[in-house]
């Protein structure tokens, strides 16, 4: 028994100064804040240059605007509109509560904007430059300037093509009853989406091509 007790000690000791250096990391630094005018970081004047951490929260007042760096992409938040950082697990998830949030993003580990439930982010590696706007408590606006878009609600995805400007209603699959009490479970939810049109990029770009095409006889 006494050559137990001090063998047990020592591999107690072992055990605790190997969890040591993850207990005592520190947060580390996931972007920088790139230009801030009228705006806060977690309640304070936000400034060119600051650190940004997952859980910070970012807004912007009537007249303000933030642009965030996160190694090869970028987050810029309009007027009146508030973001919180978080982690989807490989990249930055910018959480939108309330006014417009767009970002710029390519490679494998690109920016997820989180609005209502719903997951936005690109399709595929290559460059994106999307935003999405909350409109009310159960509808966005999704506009993609630059490549394809992938949403998610529940565990069903919808695709959105590029350079078009689409309406995001979240509504209840379950069908209702007059007597029905209980809410539908979240699983039970599906995305109505519409075309609002195109977006000013691709106008500008299919404007070009008529011109070009179009010979001069053309009225």
């Amino acid at each position: 028994m006494r050559a137990f007790c001090p063998s047990a000690l020592t591999l107690l000791l072992a055990a605790s100064l190997a969890n040591l250096p993850a207990l005592a990391a520190p947060n580390r630094s996931v972007g920088f804040v790139l230009a801030a005018q009228s705006a806060q970081l977690d309640g304070l004047a936000a400034a060119s240059g600051t650190n940004l951490f997952l859980g910070d929260s970012l807004v912007t007042d009537s007249g303000g605007s933030l642009r965030l760096q996160f190694a090869a992409n970028q987050i810029y938040l309009l007027p009146s509109s508030a973001v919180t950082l978080a982690s989807n697990g490989t990249g930055v998830m910018a959480t939108l509560a309330s006014g417009t949030v767009g970002f710029s993003t390519s490679g494998a580990n690109p920016i997820v904007i989180r609005a209502m439930d719903v997951i936005v982010q690109p399709q595929t590696p290559a460059a994106t430059h999307a935003r999405v706007t909350v409109l009310s408590e159960n509808e966005l606006e999704v506009a993609s300037f630059a490549g394809p878009l992938h949403l998610e609600l529940d565990g069903q995805t919808y695709l959105l093509a590029a350079g078009k400007t689409y309406g995001v209603e979240i509504t209840d699959n379950a069908p209702k009853q007059p007597d029905q009490k209980i809410k539908s479970a979240r699983n039970k939810r599906k995305l109505i989406v519409f075309l609002f049109g195109a977006t000013a990029a691709a106008a500008g770009i299919v404007y070009l091509v008529r011109e070009l095409c179009e010979s001069p006889d053309t009225p």
